[in-house]
């Protein structure tokens, strides 16, 4: 005998797993952002407070590229140990880039924008961690 009912609920169950749109955004955006920082010397430093001005910007730019592509690689390979620990990774780095655009925009810094921008990734990151769009159940 055939348990249909039984059959639809885990069809459905199955179906509401979290897509991973938002870790493929995360990782995309991270990685652009990691290698624009990256290449183009000056713009974070220029981008923060005075008293922040000795900011390692080329390791912040590859820890970025780093960490979005073990998030990348995480989600294409449905690892769920990469997906998860490149999304605290993410987190915290996005979470530190925010702190400085904040103190930038608001403090001795000229009103920018940019600070939208990096809170907007991060609650992005803190989504996926909060929501587990990292987990993957075989």
């Amino acid at each position: 005998m055939e348990n249909t009912k039984l059959k639809k609920e885990l069809i459905h169950a199955k179906s509401k797993r979290p897509s991973d749109f938002w870790g493929y955004a995360i990782a995309t955006v991270s990685i652009l952002h990691g290698d624009f920082i990256y290449r183009i010397d000056g713009y974070l430093v220029t981008h923060a407070e005075p008293y922040l001005s000795k900011l390692p910007e080329k390791g912040i730019g590859l820890f970025l590229l780093f960490a979005g592509v073990i998030k990348l690689v995480g989600l294409i390979s449905r690892n769920k140990y990469l997906k998860k620990i490149s999304i605290w990774m993410l987190s915290a780095i996005w979470g530190g880039l925010s702190f400085v655009s904040i103190t930038y925009s608001f403090g001795t810094g000229y009103p920018d924008p940019y600070y939208i921008f990096m809170i907007f990734v991060l609650v992005a990151c803190l989504r996926v961690s909060s929501k587990g769009d990292y987990k993957y159940d075989a």
